[in-house]
């Protein structure tokens, strides 16, 4: 190489390692595609002798991070929600509680990122005659950075029958937050439907709510989910009636639901607990459910999933994985560039204990081949598994079965990343 090359390319080298330097890069911003993602170690967001469930996750892409929520058993018997936030480098950066009562549980957490005013909204239900005879669903805000003590929770729902599993996701065209949950009846006379709840995003002021039912009040409707899709400013909310995939399209204001409730999997078997993701520079949906496949003997659930286009055309049931054992518990996220999903589940090892497994699936219907993401080690579960989409990242989160406890545990995958620059922080 001539002295002129040999002084180019030290140039170029220094002009590199300065503006790295100075601005900061993340590997999450290095957008470089492949297949079975790179996994880091995992991480161990809580390893207290106690017990914690149903985690959920946000991507934070302003500030390159996740927040995990779950809910903590305490050794007074009362559940609290608790919360981490952890880098996309999989650092864990801060734990702290998200709520707490002396004598009224919480329970149930779900999160979503608010970009414009730079915080998260924190959903559950909570007990509140602290008896168990009426849940609502409650929220509270959460900076960026942690907690702000003169920013409180606040109701969202307090009808005087039970509400259950609230979800939530933000809508930017809207700057607001959609709030999902099922409402049972304490009687059990009637039978469980859903309802819908527009949050301001800067002040919580609630608008517009709506409640699927069944027409013939004779079927349930439950195991909500939902997401928004920015290319449209619109929601996909889906569920089940205990045995098959419905699903309702809306306008971000609520008022269209473009010919109301319409079937996504309807087959002999029964179909539940469906999970969906928007990706919005596909402008598309992929819904993603448990399909039990045996004939009223041993369950043998297995993984399927739908794409919907943005505009409600249904594309093919495609299988997702499919063992000899039952497939369970699935979840789906979008990356940020919104132009890949990511499918994890819970599966039945030969010992009968849960491990996690995932799956990298294209707007085309392209497979990634299926890994797994965390084995049950031993007797113990690896469980109910929570996904969130960064830009080239994702987050898994999972129960972690350890001795007689429950904790909260997770991984950091980069999709794809072969070769990327380190780390360097401002």
């Amino acid at each position: 190489m001539s002295i002129k090359k040999r002084l180019l390319s030290l140039i170029l080298l220094v002009f590199a390692v300065l503006v790295v330097g100075q601005g900061g890069v993340y590997a999450d911003e290095l957008n470089t595609r492949g297949g079975i993602p790179d996994m880091g170690d995992e991480i161990i967001f809580s390893n207290l002798d106690t017990m914690e469930y149903l985690p959920s996750a946000a991507y934070n892409w302003k500030h390159h991070e996740y927040l995990v929520v779950w809910h903590t058993t305490l050794e007074t018997g009362k559940r609290v929600i608790s919360g981490a936030r952890v880098s996309t480098t999989g650092e864990l950066i801060q734990e702290f509680n998200v709520y707490a009562d002396a004598t009224k549980d919480s329970a149930q957490p779900d999160v979503s990122y608010d970009p414009v005013n730079d915080r998260y909204l924190v959903v559950f239900i909570f007990d509140i005659n602290g008896n168990g005879t009426n849940w609502d669903v409650h929220g509270r805000f959460i900076p960026w950075n942690g907690p702000n003590p003169t920013v409180n929770k606040f109701s969202i729902c307090n009808y005087t029958n039970q509400q259950w599993n609230p979800k939530v996701v933000y809508a930017r065209s809207m700057e607001e937050y959609l709030v999902v949950w099922n409402n049972t009846d304490q009687a059990g006379v009637l039978k469980a439907n859903i309802s819908l709840q527009r949050v301001n995003a800067e002040n919580g002021t609630l608008s517009a709510d709506l409640t699927i039912y069944d027409d013939t009040y004779t079927e349930h409707r439950t195991h909500v989910d939902v997401d928004y899709n920015l290319a449209r400013n619109e929601y996909l909310v889906v569920y089940d009636n205990t045995h098959n995939i419905l699903a309702t399209r809306f306008t971000g204001n609520l008022l269209t639901n473009f010919g109301g409730e319409f079937s996504i999997a309807g087959w002999p078997a029964t179909e539940t607990k469906p999970a969906v993701a928007a990706c919005r520079g596909a402008n598309q949906y992929m819904i993603t459910w448990q399909s039990d496949q045996s004939d009223l003997g041993t369950p043998n659930d297995a993984i399927y999933a739908r794409l919907m286009s943005g505009d409600g055309v249904l594309g093919a049931v495609k299988e997702i994985d499919d063992t000899t054992s039952p497939e369970q518990e699935s979840d789906v996220t979008c990356n940020y560039a919104g132009d890949e999903y990511l499918v994890a589940w819970q599966t039945r090892y030969t010992n009968l204990k849960f491990g996690i497994w995932g799956r990298l699936v294209q707007p085309d219907w392209t497979l990634g081949t299926s890994f797994a993401i965390v084995h049950p080690y031993g007797d113990e579960d690896r469980t109910n598994v929570a996904l969130a989409g960064g830009h080239i990242t994702y987050m898994a989160v999972w129960e972690y079965e350890r001795d007689s406890f429950q904790n909260i545990r997770g991984k950091i995958m980069v999709a794809g990343l072969k070769n990327f620059l380190p780390l360097i922080l401002k």
